[in-house]
């Protein structure tokens, strides 16, 4: 008795992991990227995957090798009639190849560009084999490529073939032996120069059987999988048989290939089945298929990348999903519908509300696993809560309030549109609805009885009530915040108070509730805000303002099991990691993978416990492990892979694969365009880069998901430009750096001025030699001109003496002249008087005249005199001498000033003959006053002030004629 309560208990106690498993897993499905051909652009079919140096994905596909560097697809041929590769190998810095009849390896060129070299050309020409379906590194830089009848040894210099044991199947390299198939040995192992053979024990096991992957596990330790669906593992030369109770499954399915995970995982790819995942202890744990994201359950080949998630090639398309992640989907793929909005664990079964209605694991009836998720087919249309509340299961919907009995959907409230339950008490229940709270009560036996509660009419999602029950919160996402006085009661409201822009929100609009780490907290338009109760108004959350500030919206937060904050903010998630410390940490890089697919539409945070945490999605629920320990990858792959120098028209290739090596570009070809890529997998969407031109850009270009750059009309001189890449995960990689030379035009070269130095020293020794030339010809020049101006000047001189007397003499002629005229006037009249006097005389001595006659004799003579004197043509015969012999100066005069009357133009006479005032009065008979009054008078007419010269204007009149 006490044994069989021991083995009871030691069996208990031994299942015991296996239930908690069972019991605590959600079944979610991995992230699946499933790539088509008509995407990457080549054959349908893809037999082999490898992974390079650079991080470059490299496929054995039935159109060639084909690449992938994470943004770019690329296919190469053999330069042969047939290009249909079935295996394909990363070593070092080649790319190993084998297919119908041909194996070789590719190779980078100097322009980075892959070049095809082939190994089977060096094969005698009796060897005759049909196709290399795989290639496994030896050791000592040898390479092994493996067909059905040989095995072609390569070692960096030569191949040799090794003929395999007749009838043999597949062979595999492993440690320095070669595993060959047989059916009527079943597996043989041996080494492969000396043909020494190794005795497996049970060999027998696989007689008849088809080998079709051998694993490394660990020294001496290897898996062997067959089509059949059996797996043995080989230790220490002794076969054992492993995973039995999954053979059948298997046998089903029919194994094509295997790899190993981490974890000491195992994935195994199906003819028909797809892939299963098994544990180290050989338990499945998840099988992926179509209903689980992939798009062909053909699976031809199975590797791990650097990131540690798994690249599929299928008979038709590619995948690669991302196992080593701590997100994974429960959408379509899972059995769950529409978009995610409540979810809750209760049974130990987790329930999911949908845009399509309420779903719940199913579980098998015999081992109790969960499976899939089935739909609760009474519960259709919007799922906006699902929760157990003291006991009872309730789930709101757009129809109602409805109770959830052995996956059943009972309706309770049959009012239009409910949000939420919570509970008063045992036996009653406060709803919120579209248009206000409902009371519920479970009468004794077990019906239901709804009522609304007067006082309230607005929408209630999002309600708290504090405890005691006399006041309960509302948040209105386009009206504020509510605060209802509550009798628990009588179940009555007492008074509403309403909160908005003026009680210390930013405005009344996109305000919700959520309860925090045992904290009520309202997350406002801007911020994330706290109720004061003594001033009844709300003000900022001091630690979330200062975590997250107030620039953007957060639209839903809540705590997990582990203390962590979760946020989403601007459309994105986040979370807030030992918040209680003096340093809280704020981990946002980690969501980049998943922020396109988080719902927008009553965004909501569900932790569930302390493994996961489910987010609301377009398409179903994400699930979210915090305590996932995700490996670090400090060095984030990034390659250069097109670097080309343009004149506006063509491009060239400046390519090299030696990054150190210093590329000159002519100064024509100086638009420069780079692309670089980070092959790094996980979300390669939204890898980003920054890059640096250091010579040209003043500062790094931001981050960007741009995965090119381009610069044009360089100048000349040294840049390097800086690349730096970084995944989703915040991760950087090392920097890699392309320097470059623009030379200058040929004008600015070392040639050109090499030249011009060269030109410049013959102009200057021109110049010197033309100046000196020059300067002596001009010495002699200036002493001859020197002597012949000397001479000039003498000449010039005496010329202008001769000129100045012959003026002076013309001056004094027309003086003489002009004197001359004066005195023969005078002279005749003064002959004429004298004879009119001398006869008067003779009259009166001969006493013929009377006294009377004298008289009248004598004022004959006297009125002659005056009539001389103001005869106008005695004037005008002067006025024409005058003219005459000074220029027409009265001509002139009289055109500028013709106003003038004859005696100030006599007066401008006897100026111009340099007279003075009292030779004037006397010439014109009149005082010397009156010369001085008219000389006034002259002035004013002439319009002279009192600083300007009479006679130097008269002396010019002449002269300004000329100039006019």
């Amino acid at each position: 008795m006490r044994l069989t309560v021991l083995l009871f208990c030691l069996l208990f106690i031994l299942q015991l992991p296996a239930f908690s498993k069972i019991t605590d897993t959600i079944k979610g499905v991995p992230i699946t990227t499933n790539i088509p051909s008509s995407v990457y652009n080549a054959g349908s079919q893809n037999w082999s995957i490898t992974q390079d140096f650079r991080g470059y994905m490299y496929f054995a596909n039935n159109f060639g090798l084909l690449e992938f560097n994470g943004r770019n697809w690329n296919t190469y041929k053999l330069n042969k009639a047939n290009s249909n590769l079935l295996s394909v190998k990363a070593i070092d810095k080649r790319i190993y190849v084998g297919g119908q009849k041909e194996f070789g390896y590719f190779q980078l060129d100097s322009a980075n560009q892959l070049f095809y070299t082939s190994l089977s050309d060096e094969l005698p020409k009796d060897i005759e084999f049909d196709e290399v379906w795989n290639i496994q590194e030896g050791k000592s830089n040898e390479i092994y490529f493996i067909a059905h009848d040989f095995i072609f040894r390569y070692n960096n210099e030569y191949v040799t073939a090794i003929q395999t044991v007749e009838k043999t199947r597949y062979s595999y390299y492993m440690d320095g032996y070669i595993f060959s198939s047989n059916n009527e040995l079943g597996i043989e192992k041996y080494i492969p120069l000396t043909q020494e053979r190794k005795k497996i024990q049970n060999s027998y096991f696989l007689k008849g059987k088809n080998i079709r992957q051998i694993l490394r596990i660990s020294k001496n330790e290897h898996m062997i999988f067959t089509l059949e669906g059996e797996i043995y593992l080989e230790k220490n030369n002794v076969l054992l048989p492993v995973a039995q109770s999954l053979w059948s499954k298997f046998n089903d399915a029919m194994i094509n290939t295997a790899t190993l995970l981490t974890n000491n995982r195992i994935a195994i790819g199906t003819q028909n089945a797809g892939i299963f995942i098994l544990s180290e202890n050989y338990q499945l744990i998840d099988h992926i298929d179509t209903t689980k994201g992939l798009t062909d359950i053909i699976v031809y080949s199975l590797f791990l990348d650097k990131q540690d998630n798994l690249w599929v090639a299928h008979r038709n398309g590619l995948s690669y999903i991302e196992l080593e992640s701590p997100f994974k989907l429960i959408n379509k793929n899972a059995g769950v519908e529409g978009g995610g909005y409540a979810a809750c664990i209760s049974n130990d079964r987790l329930y999911l509300g949908t845009s399509n209605g309420l779903f719940v694991e199913d579980v098998d009836n015999v081992t109790g696993e969960k499976f899939a998720f089935k739909s609760i087919t009474e519960a259709r249309g919007h799922t906006y809560f699902i929760e157990e509340v003291n006991g009872k299961l309730f789930h709101a919907q757009h129809l109602g309030l409805y109770e959830i009995q052995k996956d059943k959907s009972l309706q309770i409230n049959k009012e239009i549109g409910a949000w939420n339950t919570i509970a008063l008490n045992d036996t009653h229940f406060l709803q919120g609805g579209y248009n206000g709270l409902y009371l519920l009560e479970k009468t004794k036996n077990s019906k239901w009885k709804t009522k609304k509660i007067p006082g309230f009419k607005e929408s209630s999602r999002l309600i708290y009530i504090e405890p005691g029950q006399k006041t309960i919160w509302v948040s209105h996402g386009f009206k504020g915040v509510y605060k209802i006085s509550f009798d628990p009661e009588n179940y009555k409201i007492l008074k509403v108070r309403h909160y908005g822009e003026n009680d210390g929100f930013f405005s009344n609009v996109l305000i919700n509730l959520f309860y925090v780490r045992n904290e009520l907290i309202f997350c406002g338009e801007r911020g994330v805000f706290i109720y004061d109760e003594p001033t009844d108004k709300f003000k900022l959350h001091p630690l979330y303002t200062k975590l997250l500030g107030t620039e953007t919206r957060i639209s839903s937060m809540a705590s997990d099991y582990d203390d962590n904050v979760f946020f989403i903010q601007d459309g994105k998630l986040g979370m807030i990691k030992n918040i209680n410390a003096k340093s809280p940490f704020i981990e946002r890089n980690i969501f980049g993978r998943i922020n396109h697919l988080v719902s927008d539409d009553l965004e909501t945070i569900i932790p569930i416990n302390k493994q996961h945490v489910l987010f609301t999605a377009k398409e179903g629920f994400i699930d979210y492990n915090p305590r996932f320990q995700r490996a670090i990858h400090k060095q984030v792959p990034v390659s250069l892979v097109s670097f080309n120098s343009s004149d506006g028209l063509e491009s060239k290739n400046e390519l090299n694969n030696n990054s150190e090596e210093n590329i000159t570009i002519p100064y024509d070809r100086n638009n420069i365009d780079f692309e670089f890529v980070a092959s790094y997998y996980d979300g390669m969407q939204f890898n980003k880069y920054e890059t640096y031109l250091i010579g040209f850009d003043k500062q790094p270009n931001p981050w960007s998901i741009q995965n090119s750059v381009k610069y044009t009309n360089l100048k000349e001189g040294n840049y390097q430009l800086r690349i730096k890449g970084k995944n989703i995960y915040g991760e950087e990689s090392a920097p890699i750096f392309v320097n470059f030379t623009i030379s200058p035009p040929w004008s600015r070269s070392i040639y050109a001025y090499v030249l011009y130095l060269f030109i410049g020293i013959l102009l200057t020794i021109g110049v010197v030699l033309a100046s000196r030339w020059s300067f002596l010809h001009r010495v002699k020049s200036l002493l001859g001109e020197k002597q012949i101006q000397l001479e000039n000047k003498d000449i010039e001189i005496q010329r202008l003496k001769e000129k100045q007397l012959e003026q002076d003499l013309d001056h004094k002629n027309k003086e003489l002249a002009l004197s001359t005229v004066h005195l023969t006037q005078r002279n005749e009249l003064l002959n004429s008087l004298k004879s009119d006097l001398q006869r008067i005389l003779e009259k009166i001595n001969k006493g013929n005249f009377s006294k009377v006659r004298t008289y009248d004799a004598l004022e004959l003579i006297i009125n002659r005199i005056g009539k001389d004197i103001n005869d106008e043509k005695e004037w005008s015969r002067f006025e024409d001498h005058f003219n005459l012999l000074h220029s027409d100066f009265f001509k002139i005069l009289k055109k500028r000033h013709p106003d003038l009357n004859t005696q100030e133009l006599k007066i401008c006479a006897y100026i111009r003959m340099n007279l003075s005032s009292k030779e004037m009065a006397s010439a014109m008979n009149i005082s010397l006053r009156g010369v001085e009054t008219s000389r006034y008078r002259l002035r004013k007419k002439l319009g002279l002030d009192r600083h300007e010269s009479l006679t130097e204007f008269i002396e010019n009149i002449t002269h300004m004629n000329e100039i006019s």
